[in-house]
């Protein structure tokens, strides 16, 4: 008995992190402040994010960090013992779901995002501007009822100088979530949080169907912090994006079809193009017993159904090339890269640099899927995924130049076919993402002096992995 009442009160301790999380969130609505006056610059609400160091930023980041450090030890610990923590389902999905309110009532902390997607949504919405033509700097300026609209001023200075840098499904989706709101940020602010919420719920139903009803990994998705905190709170679109990958690995792996597979991952490239870096995989899983010629046949034909389904949400928008400018954009920003130690200095050759290791990765690459095609083994999906994830966690260090703790939630819809301590060292990753952060808590952010976000990101991931190898050593 007392054994069971100490894995409840581990719950409840785990619930009361995240309470403790909400707190500020909850005393700035009381305070009668509105969403207008949010500063979501690296601020705990409590003191504006500013340059001043002071006992009370000190505070505040003591409390975060030891806040996310208890829900992270738990959440292991959940992972490991989930048999006797989560005896049943209901018990895990109600506690899901909690935790899941809770995160979502936490106001954007770090990342204005958010309003640069309401922006972007409204501008669509209401003044029927093309999102990858006209940025909202340009019809504020050229429209007198915009400049005084509550929906784009919250968004001016939130790279509001430029247009949409995002696949076309993500802009449709704004327009549709920005329009219901009816103008008003703060309803705009809890549609987009609602959506996102019930987003993470389908996403852990998939994570379910998709490794066999294992609980330990429905845990390890629908619990991790990060995905709670930059899915939730700050409402990150990548939420969106592994919900399109998550499907079509159950239409894949599940249900054996092919068609609906690429589908659902032209969608997702459709939002964020780092997505496409699976589709060899899953053709070349789903044709594994095939000769090499004919893999290559299928492969083509799958290549164009994918163009054909991405091409169509880009006609929404196509009025010239401008719409593929969002690639080039976001490679042209520089923040928490390694890159950021070379910019600081260097700028144009941190650029050079990084269009160089783009292409340095781009041969390792088609080397890697050139292997896959000729190898005559016949590859089991866990052996693909691990050679994946490899492939994708390199392309995330090497070609990111502008690199956000949120874009760690890539690595989480095929983490569960690694080997085991590459996914606990995975799972690290993703903690230590958003933890690497607290730099910030201490002074206001700044684009360029980002090297300070990887030299902490490195620091920590090397002090878990030999902690990890002691561990194993010790056993």
């Amino acid at each position: 008995m007392e054994k069971i009442k100490g894995k409840v009160n581990l719950k409840l301790i785990f619930v009361l992190l995240c309470i403790c999380m909400a707190i500020p969130s909850c005393l700035y609505v009381l305070k009668g402040n509105t969403i207008a006056d949010l500063d979501s610059s690296y601020s705990f609400f409590i003191n504006p994010s500013n340059q001043i160091l002071s006992s009370q930023k000190i505070v505040e980041t003591i409390l975060f960090m030891g806040l996310w450090i208890g829900i992270a030890v738990l959440y292991f610990y959940f992972i490991k013992h989930h048999d006797t923590i989560f005896p049943t389902w209901k018990i895990l999905l109600r506690f899901v779901l909690i935790v899941a309110i809770l995160f979502m009532i936490v106001l954007p902390m770090t990342s204005t995002d958010i309003f640069y997607y309401i922006g972007t949504g409204w501008g669509e919405a209401h003044y029927g501007v093309n999102p990858y033509d006209t940025s909202i700097d340009e019809l504020m300026v050229n429209n007198e009822q915009a400049s005084n609209d509550s929906m784009l001023l919250k968004m001016k200075g939130t790279w509001s100088e430029q247009v949409v840098v995002y696949g076309p499904i993500w802009p449709l989706v704004c327009k549709v979530l920005s329009n219901v709101s009816f103008g008003n940020l703060g309803v705009a602010l809890f549609v987009y949080k609602l959506f996102n919420l019930l987003l993470h719920l389908a996403n852990t139903y998939f994570v379910y169907k998709i490794t066999n009803q294992s609980k330990k990994y429905t845990i390890l998705y629908a619990l991790n912090p990060l995905i709670l905190f930059e899915g939730l709170s700050n409402v990150h679109n990548e939420i969106f994006v592994i919900f399109f990958i998550l499907v079509g690995i159950y239409f894949l792996i599940t249900k054996k079809k092919i068609l609906p597979a690429i589908v659902m991952l032209a969608c997702a490239t459709a939002i964020k193009y780092f997505a496409i870096l699976l589709a060899p995989f899953f053709v070349l899983y789903y044709y594994r017993e095939e000769k090499s010629l004919r893999k290559i046949g299928y492969s083509l034909l799958w290549a164009l159904v994918f163009l054909l389904v991405f091409g169509a949400f880009y006609s929404m928008y196509m009025q010239n090339f401008n719409v593929l400018k969002g690639i080039v954009t976001q490679q042209e920003k520089i923040a928490n890269s390694f890159f950021a130690c070379i910019a600081i200095r260097n700028f144009k050759f941190a650029i050079t640099l990084s269009k160089g290791c783009m292409l340095g990765y781009s041969i390792i690459y088609v080397v890697e899927i050139l292997k896959l095609f000729s190898n005559k083994k016949e590859y089991t999906w866990k052996e693909m995924m691990q050679k994946y994830n490899g492939l994708l966690v390199l392309f995330i260090f090497i070609t990111i130049t502008n690199l956000q703790p949120w874009y760690f939630i890539w690595i989480l819809p095929t983490i569960f076919w690694q080997k085991e301590n590459a996914r606990k060292t995975l799972q690290a990753m993703t903690i230590i993402a958003t933890l690497s952060t607290v730099v910030y808590f201490l002074f206001k952010e700044s684009y360029i002096f980002g090297q300070y976000y990887i030299f902490i990101f490195a620091f920590l991931i090397l002090l878990f992995m030999i902690g990890q190898k002691k561990k194993t050593t010790n056993e």
